[in-house]
């Protein structure tokens, strides 16, 4: 409270001469996306902008004591995500050690700890005349009801269609705090092809929400294109070396980000890869002396850095998708890049929320 409210003195003696209209358009810099004059108090975005991020909002002027600023017309994309991520780390505790003091140790992967990652998720596909399942591909808990993956583990040629989401385990045969979520909905990025390798990113929405708990939580989404750090952290329950060997148990491994133009010149343009590794969409990984990497059936599974940019605490940005590589430990794996398609994943998971 006393930060908003002396950020606001500070706006009012830079505007003291200015008048601003309410309801006058306006344009914000640097986007120059369209915005409307409001009262500060009535723009819950840049409200939330100021007391969160301590950056100055752009004013119209003043009425009275009253800051008017320059007010999103349509929502921007990362804002909610932003939002739903402070809202979310209420269901942390402060007990937790939050993963955050893992050892630079799924190829070359090490198991985590029971709450290290409790917006992990594994896809199961039935198995013709049982009541099992399968469990191919990775996903993360990101809301109450929605689970981020990549576009291809929607389908199965082994399983067709996964039906459920494991939730708060990290050995799959785990019984304890163990949930089995019905999926109500598989929900593919509508420009992804079967047959390319871009736009692989996919939610599944389940049939009824998460019960919260330490074991189970979303994790929050990586908004922007830059990743502030040099490594990242794959977690899967994939085979553990090239010529198979799953792991029953979820494997956590830190891996580098591998420059673009190497990226690039590991994967020759194919039919699936008809434009090459597109740096905006693609993230890759894995390459290097240590010979760490993702592997089949990590696919869906997040590349993750830890949340540290507010006060929001025990929180992981997602800020990859596993999608493919060349087999498991050699050239870089390549992840698809969640901040390219944040306005998509938020108006799926979230079309109600407004400012």
């Amino acid at each position: 409270m006393y930060t908003f409210l002396i950020v606001v003195i500070v706006i009012f003696v830079k505007n003291v001469y200015t008048q601003g209209i309410i309801g006058n358009s306006c344009s914000l810099e640097p986007s120059n996306s369209p915005g409307v004059c409001k009262l500060l108090t009535q723009c819950k975005e840049i409200r939330d902008q100021v007391v969160f991020s301590h950056k100055l909002p752009q004013t119209c002027g003043f009425e009275g004591t009253q800051a008017i600023v320059c007010c999103p017309k349509t929502r921007q994309p990362g804002y909610i995500s932003q939002t739903k991520c402070r809202e979310y780390t209420s269901h942390t505790k402060e007990e937790q050690l939050c993963g955050h003091y893992i050892v630079k140790r799924v190829v070359g992967g090490v198991p985590t700890g029971r709450t290290d990652f409790p917006h992990m998720a594994a896809l199961g596909y039935p198995i013709e005349s049982s009541d099992k399942y399968r469990w191919l591909c990775g996903g993360s808990v990101i809301s109450e009801q929605y689970i981020l993956t990549a576009a291809h583990c929607l389908f199965s040629i082994i399983g067709g269609e996964p039906k459920v989401v494991l939730l708060g385990v990290t050995n799959l045969n785990d019984t304890y705090h163990r949930h089995e979520k019905t999926i109500a909905k598989t929900i593919p990025h509508p420009e992804y092809n079967f047959n390319s390798h871009y736009h692989d990113i996919g939610l599944v929405k389940l049939k009824r929400p998460i019960e919260m708990s330490s074991y189970v939580r979303p994790a929050c989404l990586n908004t922007h294109f830059d990743i502030p750090v040099g490594k990242v952290i794959a977690t899967g329950w994939g085979d553990t070396h090239s010529k198979g060997g799953r792991s029953e148990d979820l494997l956590q491994v830190t891996l580098g980000i591998t420059e673009y133009e190497l990226c690039n010149k590991s994967y020759q343009v194919t039919r699936k890869l008809r434009r090459g590794i597109i740096n905006d969409m693609h993230i890759c990984t894995g390459r290097g002396k240590e010979q760490k990497d993702t592997c089949q059936g990590d696919a869906g599974g997040p590349l993750q850095i830890y949340h540290n940019n507010d006060a929001t605490s025990c929180m992981y940005d997602i800020v990859g998708v596993i999608s493919f590589g060349i087999g498991c430990d050699g050239d870089p794996s390549v992840n698809t890049r969640v901040s390219h398609y944040i306005k998509w994943i938020e108006d799926t998971v979230w079309p109600q929320s407004t400012q």
